[in-house]
C-alpha cells in the first residue's frame, strides 16, 4: 500500500517539474517560429500585449503635457491680461489729464480774449478754496496785495462776471461771488437797456429789482453789467432772464441764470485799478 502511494506522489512530482519545462520548451520554440510575413512569433505577440499598455502610457503622458502646457498658457495670459490692464489704466489718466489740460487752455484762452476787450490791467488767478456749503458763496484765490489785488476789484471769468474780492491779504483774497445774499450789482437787459439791480439770493438763481411792471422782459433776455456801483465795467454778461412775470408791487419778480457756472469755476482774472495799485507802491 505504502509503494503505491509513493509510485503515486512521484507521478505527480513528474507531472509538475514537466509542465514548466514543457511551457518553457514552447516559449522557447515561439521565439524561433516565423510568421507568414517573416516576423518572429513571439515578437507579435510581444507587440500585441505591449500595444494596449504603449496606448494608455502615450495618452497619460500626452494629457498631462497638454494640461501643464494649457497651464502655463493660463499663467501667462494672466499676467499679459494684468499688464495690458495697467497699460489701459496708465493711458485713461494719461488721457484724461490731456483732456483737463485741453479744457484748462480753452477757459485761460478766454480769460485772455476777455481782457484783451478790456481797458483795465489784469492779474490771473486760481480758486484754491470754498467755503462750505451747496453753492459756496465765498471762495479764496491765490493772489493778494502784493499782485496788486485790492479790496472791490471786480473778479471774472471767460464767461463773464464772477463776484468782487472783499477781503485782501499778502498773497490770497477773499471773493464774494454774485450769488452771495450781500452781493449786487448794477444790470442792464441788454436789448432793451432797461436799468435794475442784481442781487444775490444764496442760491444758483439771481434777482433783479427795480424794474417795473410795464416792462417787456422776457426769458432768454441778457443780463449786463451797467457799471453804476463802479465796481464792474460797462457791459459785462451776467447772466439771462428765466422767469418774469409782473409783481404783487410795482415792480416785476425776475429771475437769472449767472453765464458763469460759479460751482465749478476755476480760473479767475482779478481787474486791476491801474491808480490805485500805482498809489500802493508809491506808499511803500
Amino acid at each position: 500500500m505504502s509503494s503505491e502511494l509513493t509510485a503515486s506522489a512521484n507521478k505527480e512530482r513528474s507531472v509538475l517539474v514537466l509542465m514548466p519545462l514543457l511551457v518553457l520548451h514552447l516559449a522557447l520554440l515561439s521565439i524561433q517560429i516565423e510568421s507568414s510575413s517573416g516576423t518572429l512569433l513571439f515578437k507579435t505577440w510581444t507587440l500585441a500585449v505591449q500595444a494596449p499598455l504603449l496606448s494608455l502610457s502615450s495618452n497619460i503622458t500626452g494629457g498631462i503635457g497638454r494640461v501643464w502646457r494649457n497651464y502655463i498658457w493660463t499663467v501667462g495670459a494672466r499676467a499679459e491680461n494684468e499688464q495690458l490692464l495697467q497699460t489701459v489704466h496708465k493711458l485713461l489718466l494719461i488721457n484724461n489729464s490731456y483732456a483737463q489740460s485741453q479744457k484748462e487752455n480753452e477757459r485761460l484762452r478766454q480769460l485772455l480774449s476777455l481782457n484783451d476787450r478790456l481797458e483795465f490791467r489784469s492779474v490771473g488767478a486760481r480758486v484754491v478754496a470754498r467755503t462750505p456749503g451747496f453753492l459756496s458763496n465765498l471762495v479764496y484765490i491765490d493772489r493778494g496785495s502784493e499782485e496788486g489785488v485790492y479790496t472791490d476789484a471786480a473778479v471774472l471769468s471767460g464767461d463773464g462776471i464772477i463776484g468782487r474780492v472783499i477781503l485782501v491779504t499778502k498773497h490770497q483774497s477773499q471773493v464774494q461771488l454774485i450769488s452771495n445774499p450781500d452781493a449786487s450789482i448794477g444790470a442792464l437787459l441788454e436789448q432793451t437797456r432797461t436799468p435794475g439791480v442784481l442781487r444775490g439770493s444764496g442760491d444758483a438763481l439771481l434777482e433783479m429789482t427795480y424794474v417795473g411792471n410795464a416792462e417787456p422782459v422776457k426769458v432768454g433776455d441778457i443780463v449786463v453789467s451797467s457799471g453804476l456801483e463802479g465796481i464792474y465795467p460797462k457791459g459785462l454778461p451776467i447772466g439771462k432772464v428765466v422767469d418774469s412775470r409782473k409783481g404783487k408791487g410795482v415792480f416785476r419778480f425776475i429771475k437769472v441764470e449767472p453765464r458763469v457756472d460759479l460751482i465749478r469755476v476755476e480760473e479767475v482774472s482779478v481787474l486791476l485799478n491801474e491808480r490805485k495799485f500805482l498809489e500802493g507802491v508809491t506808499g511803500q
